[in-house]
């Protein structure tokens, strides 16, 4: 298939993904709606999205703060968990999809402790990193 064809098959596609999903990932997420924080189940994820399963469903374009955390990880672990802010791009029947949104390096420097203030994008890798290392320690 030529590159061109491709190209105009993923324009004209429903999912255009930019990045390799991994489903089944120790992952959860949280977020605040009012009601106590509960853990939500992440169907698959990326290090540029993710899919939520909710009941929640917000406007695409709204733009969501939650916390990721490991699921695996030790409660004491510094790194255990991250606050990210998302923009909704998509619902789904049990779910919505959303787009992470980085901070600038220049934004991120001026926080202390991740798990209370969004990351950028190293930070994020880095997670992903540890989460998958938690995969393949539990295979």
């Amino acid at each position: 298939m030529t590159p061109v064809k491709r190209w105009f098959e993923w324009l004209f596609s429903e999912d255009r993904r930019q990045a390799k999903r991994h489903k089944s990932l120790p992952l959860v997420a949280y977020y605040w709606d009012g009601a106590e924080p509960v853990a939500h189940g992440i169907l698959d994820a990326s290090l540029t999205g993710m899919y939520l399963l909710t009941k929640q469903r917000w406007y695409p374009g709204t733009v969501v703060t939650m916390t990721l955390q490991r699921a695996r990880a030790a409660k004491s672990d510094p790194e255990r968990s991250i606050a990210v802010n998302a923009r909704v791009v998509r619902s789904g029947s049990d779910g919505v999809g959303l787009a992470f949104l980085p901070l600038q390096r220049q934004e991120s420097r001026r926080t202390f402790d991740s798990s209370m203030h969004a990351v950028d994008e190293k930070v994020l890798h880095q997670f992903f990193h540890r989460v998958q290392e938690d995969m393949g320690r539990s295979a």
